[in-house]
């Protein structure tokens, strides 16, 4: 080592690329698309939510409170949430308290649309009315299995399911879709 070495320029890293990030509205229209199936309504619903976030929060301020978002600032969470509550009014998911009761369930989760158009069946006597939506979700699983279908679930950082049947096909796309836009939907009994 020479004595003039140490001031040598040492070898700079090129730090790895950041992943890449896609934009937030395009990404949550595809999502509502793939759960909706393209029903029109939700895309019309979407489009409005994702065009103006500020306005579509002025316009379902009520339903955010409710939530506890009082403002627009973070319009990302503004339309996650407008998502998941254009989808569940349309009844594409269903938004369940973590300790729902068994009858709820299986209520909400067979009056979906997604349900129905996947053929599915939830006989109450599967489940066991002392366990929990996860369990509840793992047997439908177990169930559903010949038909590929699996109960998925959009996180909204709450200790609610936003649930809604889903085919094995389909939710790799949708895991991909959220992660790119840094959201999480995943199946229920991996939650």
């Amino acid at each position: 080592m020479g004595i003039f070495d140490r001031f040598k320029k040492k070898e700079e890293t090129t730090p790895a690329p950041p992943a890449e990030r896609r934009p937030f509205g395009p990404g949550v229209a595809e999502i509502a698309t793939l759960i909706s199936t393209g029903d029109e309504a939700v895309s019309a619903d979407i489009s409005a939510c994702t065009s103006d976030p500020a306005a579509w929060f002025q316009a379902h301020e009520d339903r955010y409170m409710e939530r506890g978002v009082t403002s627009a600032d973070d319009l990302e969470l503004v339309q996650w949430l407008g998502l998941v509550d254009i989808l569940e009014e349309h009844g594409w998911v269903c938004e369940r308290d973590w300790k729902d009761e068994l009858e709820d369930f299986s209520y909400f989760v067979q009056n979906l649309h997604g349900f129905q158009q996947l053929g599915l069946e939830l006989d109450p006597d599967w489940l066991d009315e002392d366990e929990d939506i996860p369990t509840w979700c793992g047997i439908l699983t177990e169930k559903w299995s010949a038909q590929g279908v699996r109960m998925a679930a959009i996180d909204i950082d709450s200790d609610s399911y936003v649930l809604f049947p889903v085919s094995s096909a389909r939710f790799a796309g949708l895991q991909k879709l959220a992660e790119g836009i840094g959201q999480h939907i995943d199946y229920v009994e991996r939650e």
